[in-house]
């Protein structure tokens, strides 16, 4: 028997040529290409989500906590005319009324109920005669007295809480009665009166919302603005707590009522001549920087506008958009910061971080009651 041995022939046997080669290392490469640009694009695409919809999570919670405080301004559980009360005082009081009264926010801040909603135009003020107790937060890094955010304004809200306390040693508190007539606000534990269907205790509630250059935990040197809040506690104190880092910008605007015209000589009806409308119609009739509320006017609803802002820089964005919200207008100019020199311009701020501009208009129902 024989063995037999096949033999390839040459040309069967050899490689790929220099020329498809390449070819192939060509077709390879552009599909490579093709899948890093798809895998780039996508990833790029998904950042950007990821931060438009951090920015409408960040602002819808915002907008959450202050909205639902703004519409209780002025509720006084069984009563709703907070000059009956006893114990209330205005900032004019130099000596407060009531024994053990915080004034570390101003004097008389905390008693002046009969201010329903104040603000601060483009300033942190609070009370006249505020201690450095009452400064906006800032991280223990900065070297300043105060670190809240250049030409942010404030928004103060005064009202009681919406369920009865019962009496509480050192917390602010209201005894309101039906026809209000004995109300009084006290903080030593025991309540001035019997209590029952027409006489209840509620907790003096306190809010001044404001926007502070640094959030919580930052490292040094990183400033990430954010919403805070002032809040009146026990002792009576203020606690001074984050809302939500991200907020760049706080401006707020009151609609006034300035009462009714029967005749529409331009003047509001004051039959009785006490200076004081006769009776406000519960429609604003002109918006108004907070400072620049008339002294005979009713604040009926307010406006509030929250630039929020991404916490980390995005390459290759630039955020060119100009801003106008509030009195920050471009009549009177455009700023790149947010700062004293910006005041009252708008913004373009020409960096790297997205940002979304929010706005609520809240009517504030219970004001209906006020005047004759």
């Amino acid at each position: 028997m024989s063995c037999q041995f096949s033999h390839r022939s040459p040309r069967s046997a050899r490689g790929m040529s220099m020329v498809e080669l390449m070819v192939a290392l060509t077709i390879g490469g552009f599909l490579m290409w093709g899948a890093i640009t798809v895998y780039s694009r996508s990833r790029t695409t998904y950042q950007v989500s990821e931060q438009i919809s951090r920015l409408q999570e960040n602002a819808r919670y915002a907008m959450s906590v202050i909205e639902p405080d703004l519409r209780l301004a002025n509720y006084w559980g069984l009563m709703n005319d907070p000059t009956l009360v006893t114990g209330a005082a205005t900032p004019v009081q130099t000596v407060s009324p009531l024994s053990g009264t915080t004034t570390s926010c101003g004097t008389n801040f905390a008693l002046n109920l009969s201010e329903l909603v104040r603000g601060d135009n483009n300033a942190f003020t609070l009370g006249p005669a505020r201690t450095a107790a009452c400064n906006p937060f800032n991280n223990a890094d900065v070297a300043v007295a105060g670190n809240n955010q250049p030409g942010a304004d404030t928004l103060t809200i005064r009202r009681v809480s919406t369920q009865p306390s019962p009496a509480t040693n050192t917390r602010l508190q209201l005894y309101v009665t039906r026809w209000g007539g004995s109300s009084q606000v006290f903080n030593s534990g025991v309540a001035p009166g019997a209590l029952g269907p027409n006489a209840e205790i509620h907790d003096v509630i306190v809010d001044t919302y404001y926007i502070s250059q640094d959030s919580v935990g930052q490292p040094v040197g990183i400033r990430i603005p954010a919403l805070r809040c002032k809040t009146l506690v026990n002792g009576p104190g203020w606690q001074d707590q984050e809302v939500i880092s991200g907020v760049e910008d706080l401006q707020v605007q009151f609609g006034v009522d300035l009462g009714r015209d029967g005749n529409n000589d331009g003047v509001p009806d004051d039959i009785d001549g006490n200076g004081i409308p006769d009776s406000y119609t519960g429609v604003a009739s002109q918006w108004v920087n907070p400072n620049a509320v008339p002294a005979t006017g009713l604040v009926v609803a307010a406006r509030f506008w929250l630039l929020v802002r991404s916490t980390t820089a995005e390459q290759g964005f630039i955020d060119g958009n100009t801003y106008q919200y509030g009195d920050r207008l471009t009549a009177n100019g455009v700023t790149a910061l947010l700062n004293g020199a910006g005041v009252g311009k708008a913004y373009q701020p020409n960096d790297n971080f997205r940002r979304l501009l929010v706005t609520r208009t809240v009517q504030l129902r219970n004001t209906m009651s006020i005047g004759p």
